[in-house]
């Protein structure tokens, strides 16, 4: 895979950046995990795991590109409005779905702020960064659940 660097962008987002693309697999197992055992998304446990896990790593994937400002909200659209029809396809209610996004977002910080404690980086880098990845995710729950809200229509006609 290769490697990101922000060029004109923050110490901090580049570390950011650097430590996703390194510890993508890592993060995915923790957050399956969770998953899999969270009563908020029990949905999930009678999903394809190996497919649930593949698009879960890519979400961590195409985060550290998005800070890298070289994954563009289109391509968010396009990603998540898809994976919205197939968790619907999937039978997995769409506040489950939901969950799950949240849960990785909140497993993403929680992972950085473990891997980066002590970092003495500035606070509005922090903050920056922080928006970044609420804006991504924000963006993909809305694009998952357009798409799971057409595949319902699709249901209904």
């Amino acid at each position: 895979m290769k490697k990101t660097i922000i060029a004109k962008k923050t110490i901090l987002a580049n570390k950011f950046v650097k430590l996703i693309e390194e510890s993508h697999e890592e993060l995915t197992e923790i957050f399956m995990n969770d998953l899999l055992r969270h009563p908020e998304t029990e949905a999930y446990r009678n999903s394809d795991r190996d497919d649930v896990y593949r698009f879960s790593d890519l979400v961590y994937k195409d985060l550290s590109v998005w800070i890298s400002k070289e994954f563009s909200k289109e391509k968010i659209e396009e990603r998540y409005g898809k994976m919205g029809k197939e968790r619907c396809e999937a039978g997995i209610p769409v506040e489950q779905v939901l969950k799950a996004l949240v849960l990785q977002r909140r497993h993403i910080w929680l992972f950085v702020m473990d891997k980066m404690y002590g970092d003495t980086t500035d606070y509005m880098e922090a903050l920056e960064l922080n928006n970044r990845v609420t804006l991504y995710f924000d963006r993909a729950m809305i694009a998952m659940v357009k798409g799971y809200m057409k595949m319902m229509d699709r249901r209904m006609r």
